[in-house]
């Protein structure tokens, strides 16, 4: 907050010098943007493909995944529009209202892309979280340069970033445990009679030893029972080697739903440095939203290799 009210102060004492001096490139914000919207949408794919490729009853949550996956990617791509708008309105330095109200337009329907109600009164959190962004959108309208438009943007960035982050967590990853239990859970049925002759293979096998000794004819039973137990034996072996497999499986997909989470931080504070830039006429600097995005392309190839 304390950062946020120190780049206000500067907008409103850099008034005569804000237009003076070259604005700073903002396409490569624009551009980052991009790639992020179609990493997530790659990312929702590769994990919807890997649950239909799992097979089994994993499959059918490869559409209600896919389903939910696309809502977040929706405010994904909202959020690269916003951006590209930004980039334009800085490339054509033209200040006034109507720049002014394109930073506010396209802010607002990031918003309700995100989920965000910005346009009436909501009950509960979600309605609370809608007034604060409004709020600042009305403060958006109000700005006189664009400079201080996407200062003032940015209380609001960082309220609908830390929305669409929890929102990946709590819509996305319980949709994969569930898938996961559930594949867990046919494994286990599916060796089940293995698991059962397997706890009473001790008591069982020594009880047939003890037979064989006192008497030869019960050898053969001793030996067909041990042919029994090896073959139990490969069944259950092959069982632990199909959970560790739904084990790391799992595991991949989480990683990257998780990764989601500092790549749309890291958008939120390249917003945050386009907005500096704008005011300290400098280079704008997008490494660390590039670097998030790089990490999720290579969590998208482990996944698609499950």
């Amino acid at each position: 907050m304390k950062t946020y009210f120190k780049l206000v102060l500067v907008v409103l004492f850099t008034g005569v010098t804000a237009a003076c001096g070259t604005l700073p490139d903002a396409k490569p914000f624009a551009e980052a943007s991009n790639t992020l919207a179609h990493s997530v949408k790659a990312s929702g794919q590769a994990v919807s493909d890997s649950l239909v490729d799992a097979g089994g009853d994993a499959t059918a949550f490869a559409g209600p995944l896919q389903k939910a996956w696309q809502e977040r990617v929706n405010a994904v791509q909202a959020a690269s529009q916003y951006a590209s708008e930004i980039a334009n309105l800085v490339a054509a330095g033209n200040e006034g209202a109507e720049t002014v109200k394109r930073v506010a337009d396209t802010l607002g329907v990031l918003a309700q892309t995100a989920g965000i109600p910005v346009a009436g009164p909501v009950a509960g959190v979600l309605g609370d979280i809608g007034q604060a962004v409004a709020e600042r959108i009305a403060s958006v309208k109000s700005s006189r340069t664009l400079a201080q438009a996407v200062a003032q943007a940015q209380p609001a960035i960082d309220v609908i970033a830390n929305h669409l982050s929890e929102d990946v967590i709590t819509g996305l990853k319980p949709i994969l445990k569930s898938a996961y239990d559930n594949t867990v859970s046919m494994i286990k049925s599916e060796y089940g009679d293995d698991n059962a002759f397997a706890k009473q293979l001790s008591a069982k096998k020594l009880q047939l030893r003890t037979a064989a000794v006192q008497d030869q004819k019960n050898i053969a039973a001793l030996l067909e029972f041990e042919r029994m137990s090896d073959t139990v034996a490969g069944r259950l072996k092959e069982r632990d080697q199909k959970l560790e497999q739904a084990s790391v499986a799992y595991k991949t997909r989480v990683q990257l739903v998780n990764a989601l989470v500092p790549a749309i931080d890291a958008w939120a504070r390249a917003h945050r440095d386009v907005a500096s830039a704008i005011i300290e006429k400098r280079k704008v600097t997008v490494t660390e939203l590039r670097e998030t995005v790089s990490d999720l392309k290579e969590l998208i190839r482990k996944v698609r290799a499950l």
